[in-house]
Parts: C-alpha cells; sequence; structure tokens
C-alpha cells in the first residue's frame, strides 16, 4: 500500500537489484528514486466528525461512520426514514411519495428492495444485481434535490446486516453537498423507536410488495458533522537507466511496471470488508518481476541501440499516480522516447495466451510483435489497440508516445486476498519476459514512429468515462487529481477526432461544468453523458491556468 513501510521496503529491494545490475541512475533522479508528494490517507477527524441525538454521541467507526464522499459540513434537524430511499419512476416506485424532507435528516437503507422468493431486486434486469437507481450517489442526489440537509444511510437487517459499515476510502467516489454517514442497525432502530417501528419490519413490507412504506417521521433531532483530515507522505518511482550505443543512443525506450498493491484491502479491494493481507502476486509483482527479468537480460546483453529505462511506478491503484508524475516531470524530454512497454498483471497465462494492449498506436508494432513471438509458444490476442487504458500506458499514450501494454487475464482472484504466489504460472512469466526483452530491443531499432490514436476511443468505455452513454465528449481525466472529489474533472488529454478535441479542450484543462450541470468529479461527468445524446450541442465550463473559459461542444456517438 503506498505510504506503508511495506512499500518502502519494495522499493528498496526494486533499487537493489538494479545496483547489482550495473545499472545506471536515471539523471535527475536521487539515486535510483523518483520521489514526490501525494496524498496516502484521509480519515475522519475525530474533533470535526460527530453524530449526536437525544443527548446521546454516538461513537465514530463503531456506530456510525461518514462516507468519503461526504461534504465536510455540519448539519441538524428532525429525522425521515424514507425506506431504500428510492426514486424509480420507470417502475411507478417513489419512497419519497407524500414525504417532507426540506430541511430534515433523511435516513435510508442501502441497496434497493428484494424479493423474498428470488432473492434478487424486484428492479434489477437477469444481467444486473441491483438497477441503476441503487447506486448511492442517485440515492443521495433524489435526498438533497428534496430539500435534505443530511443523510444516513444504514444496511438493510434482513438482507444484508452481516456486510457492517462501509470501510472509509482515501478517493471520494462522488461528490455530496451534505454530510453523509452511515450508521448501525442498533443506532437506526434507536432512532426509530419513537414512533413505535424498527428497519426489520419496514423492509420487511417493502421486500414482500414491492412497493414503497410510507415514509416514517421521528422526532428525534440528528446533530450531524463529517471533517476530514489528509496525510501527505513521500513516495516513490525508482528506476534504473541502461545508455544505448550509436546515433540513436540519446533516445529512449521505457520499460514499465507497478510494484503498489492494497496492502489490507480498503476501497480497491474486491474483499472490501477483509484486511487481510492483498498479496498483490499477479497484480502486479509479476509484471514488476518480469521487468527486473527484462532489465537482467539487457544488462547482460549489453547497450542497445536506444537507451533504455527500467522503471517501477508507485501509486496505479490509486489511479495511475506514479507514471502521470514521471512524464509531468520527466527525466529525459518526452520527445526522445520512442516507446513504452507496460507490464500490468502478466503472471497468471493460461494456455499460453498473452494479451496485447497499444498495438495500434503504432504503425510498425504489428509486425514487430509478430517477429519477436516467431519461434515462443505465447499466443498473443488483442487487449484493445488504442493507448487509452487502466494501466500506467496510458499516462505515456497522452503525451503522444506509442504503448504496448502485456496483461494475461481478469482473474477470479483480482484485488483480493487470494492474489497469491503459489497461482502463478511461473513458465509463463518466462515467456512473458523472453518476449518482453525482444519487443525492447526492436522498439530500440525501430524507426521513430508517429502516434496513431484513432483507436483510443475504444478504452473510453474501459475507463467508465459515458459507460452506459451513447454520446461522447472524448476526455481522458487525469485521475491523479480530486482528491476532495468536488472540484471538477480534470483532463489530461483529449482523443484524437473526438468532440473535446474539436471544441478546443486541452491538457490540464478542468470542466467544471456541463450545460446546467455543475460536475464535482469524473462520475458527475458520465451521469451527465448518460443523460445526453450522439450530435447535441452542449456548453462547457473549463478552468483553465486559474481562469474560466467556456467553450462548445457537439457530442459524437460512442462506437462498440
Amino acid at each position: 500500500m503506498i505510504g506503508s513501510p511495506g512499500i518502502g521496503k519494495a522499493a528498496d529491494f526494486i533499487a537493489a537489484h538494479f545496483s547489482k545490475l550495473g545499472l545506471q541512475t536515471v539523471p535527475g533522479f536521487h539515486g535510483y528514486f523518483q520521489p514526490f508528494e501525494m496524498t496516502t490517507s484521509v480519515d475522519p477527524d475525530q474533533a470535526k466528525t460527530s453524530l449526536t441525538f437525544a443527548d446521546r454521541k454516538l461513537m465514530l467507526e463503531k456506530e456510525f461512520i461518514p462516507l468519503r464522499s461526504s461534504a465536510e459540513k455540519q448539519a441538524s434537524g428532525q429525522v425521515v426514514f424514507v425506506g431504500y430511499g428510492e426514486v424509480n419512476f420507470e417502475q411507478k416506485y417513489n419512497d419519497y411519495d407524500n414525504a417532507d424532507v426540506q430541511g430534515k435528516i433523511v435516513m435510508m437503507m442501502r441497496f434497493e428492495p428484494q424479493h423474498p422468493e428470488t432473492k434478487t431486486s424486484w428492479f434489477a434486469t437477469k444481467e444486473q444485481e441491483y438497477s441503476s437507481h441503487a447506486a448511492l450517489q442517485e440515492k443521495i442526489n433524489a435526498a438533497i434535490h428534496l430539500g435534505a440537509v443530511g443523510v444516513i444511510l444504514v444496511n438493510p437487517p434482513l438482507t444484508h446486516e452481516d456486510e457492517g459499515m462501509m470501510p472509509f476510502g482515501r478517493n471520494a467516489a462522488f461528490s455530496s453537498s451534505v454530510p453523509v454517514v452511515q450508521v448501525t442497525t442498533a443506532v437506526a432502530n434507536e432512532i426509530l423507536k419513537p414512533v413505535g417501528t424498527d428497519l426489520a419490519t419496514i423492509q420487511g413490507q417493502i421486500d414482500r410488495t414491492g412497493k414503497p412504506a410510507a415514509a416514517v417521521s421521528s422526532n428525534v433531532t440528528i446533530n450531524m458533522s463529517v471533517g476530514f483530515n489528509r496525510t501527505q507522505k513521500q513516495v516513490e518511482n525508482v528506476a534504473a537507466l541502461l545508455p544505448g550505443t550509436g546515433p540513436n543512443a540519446g533516445e529512449y525506450v521505457v520499460v514499465g511496471a507497478h510494484y503498489d498493491h492494497l496492502g489490507h484491502g480498503g476501497p480497491n479491494s474486491l474483499a472490501p470488508w477483509s484486511h487481510a493481507i492483498h498479496h498483490g502476486a499477479d497484480d502486479n509483482a509479476s509484471g514488476t518481476t518480469a521487468m527486473l527479468g527484462i532489465a537482467d537480460r539487457l544488462a547482460h546483453a549489453g547497450p542497445q541501440a536506444r537507451s533504455i529505462i527500467f522503471i517501477a511506478f508507485t501509486g496505479e491503484e490509486e489511479g495511475l499516480i506514479g507514471s502521470e508524475y514521471f512524464v509531468s516531470h520527466p527525466p529525459v524530454p518526452l520527445d526522445k522516447i520512442a516507446g513504452m512497454l507496460n507490464l500490468d498483471m502478466v503472471g497468471r497465462i493460461s494456455g499460453d495466451k498473452l494479451l496485447i494492449g497499444g498495438m495500434g498506436t503504432a504503425a510498425a508494432f504489428p509486425d514487430l510483435l509478430k517477429q519477436a513471438d516467431a519461434d515462443l509458444p505465447l499466443k498473443l490476442g488483442e487487449f484493445g489497440k488504442g493507448g487509452i487504458g487502466p494501466s500506467d500506458h496510458m499516462s505515456f499514450a497522452m503525451k503522444k508516445i506509442p504503448v504496448l501494454f502485456f496483461y494475461d487475464q481478469m482473474m477470479k482472484d483480482y484485488h483480493q486476498p487470494s492474489d497469491t504466489a503459489d497461482k502463478i504460472n511461473f513458465a509463463g512469466l518466462e515467456q512473458v519476459a523472453d518476449l518482453g526483452q525482444r519487443v525492447a530491443v526492436a522498439m530500440s531499432t525501430m524507426p521513430r514512429q508517429q502516434y496513431n490514436g484513432s483507436y483510443d476511443n475504444q478504452g473510453l468505455t474501459q475507463m467508465g468515462v459515458g459507460h452506459g452513454s451513447r454520446a461522447a465528449l472524448g476526455v481522458v481525466p487525469d485521475y491523479s487529481e480530486g482528491e476532495d472529489g468536488s472540484n471538477g474533472v480534470k483532463i489530461s488529454g483529449t482523443v484524437n477526432g473526438s468532440a473535446a478535441e474539436s471544441a478546443g479542450l486541452k491538457a490540464g484543462d478542468i470542466i467544471v461544468q456541463f450545460d446546467d450541470k455543475k460536475l464535482g468529479n469524473l462520475i458527475d461527468l458520465t451521469n451527465a453523458l448518460a443523460a445526453a445524446k450522439p450530435g447535441q450541442k452542449i456548453k462547457l465550463g473549463v478552468m483553465r491556468d486559474g481562469k474560466r473559459v467556456d467553450l462548445e461542444a457537439t457530442l459524437t456517438e460512442r462506437k462498440g
């Protein structure tokens, strides 16, 4: 985990390996390290976070916990319990029927009504677990729209009691303009006790019928306050240099992999209530190992036609933080980097199949890969031809540097404690290192390639930008920004031929408004696109170099 003693040991291990191989340090680095500061943790401020009612102060983290998406504010008011807090006009379901929540605190259950026999949502399709109306952001926004000054969430006791309260995350999934907390079932029942009911009774009624129960107005007054502490720590990329020889020695090939993972879990884990060690053997000890294996092979082979930078990135799991910092503070001119190879999850090769991303970012890449794999057992598949994707190569692609991405598969152990070393295919990992060595050498000798961004739009759905929408804007978010989740959407670039490019959006712009909708973060932009249509003309409010710029864009249609 970033900011932990463990990742410091990992960084030292990688640096020691580079030193043992006799590789040089990168110009401008502190030895083998590129240090920088980042927010490594956000925690509830004990002094500023409280929840009280009936002269009782609740215990933080035991009886209540704020959401990371909460506003840092105070609020007080009477409580209105609105069942699941869902507004679903398609299904003629509205938990707010005849409810007055203006100036009050809304309490609602998470998720949505579940049929007692099928054990599935009343409103979801067969492909869904819940409908989109169950999303916390949508439910919280509905409460705010109707005048609520605060929101309290609680698990439905008949179906999700054992899940406990949601873990507090470093990043905000969305932004709320009012304080939002989650409480235990016991606390919620205390709040409902004066009106003679409890959560299980109301949930049972709603789940049996698929119809909302009447809102319950309690005469209990809640006082709530939320504040956060943010911790800044030094983190570091770890890199080494193999100088080239010949006329192109002043140009570079980058071979990279991220070396951070999830520590003991947290919100990015797919076992979010577990505090067990998340080993990250495939994600991404395998990629780091392959990168070190390629460095070992090439260090013994000697100088290549271009210089080669081997780099282990930090902060990938938090949003490509390390690679974005590298390209924003490059130790060598970016226009001297001929290509980048990224290795992320390459340890679970099955059936000798390796997926390749970015093959379309340079004209030479298809033949280059075919020749490199000619006598190897690996069967190469495709993971998108463009440079936009959920790993560190995207940071380079946004700087118009041709990229290749090696990837095995989406394993069932992804982001869980079960991603352990005993499941690694070590023979397959050796094959990946063999292929990576050949690709790095070929990149060092190939003629300079112009970046081809024509396939980049394919990768935006993978990144969740406008997912579920037919309308496309074509921006690539800068995931290293927006720590408080309410400052708009900072972009690291635009897709070739996109509406964003035509409108004049630039890397570093912060989109703060989409027509009449203010944007707090990426989720807000995604929702705005979901409500828009291809061909629609929109107005964008953008902050550029501290000044407001108003632009117009004509949305295109998302393909594929």
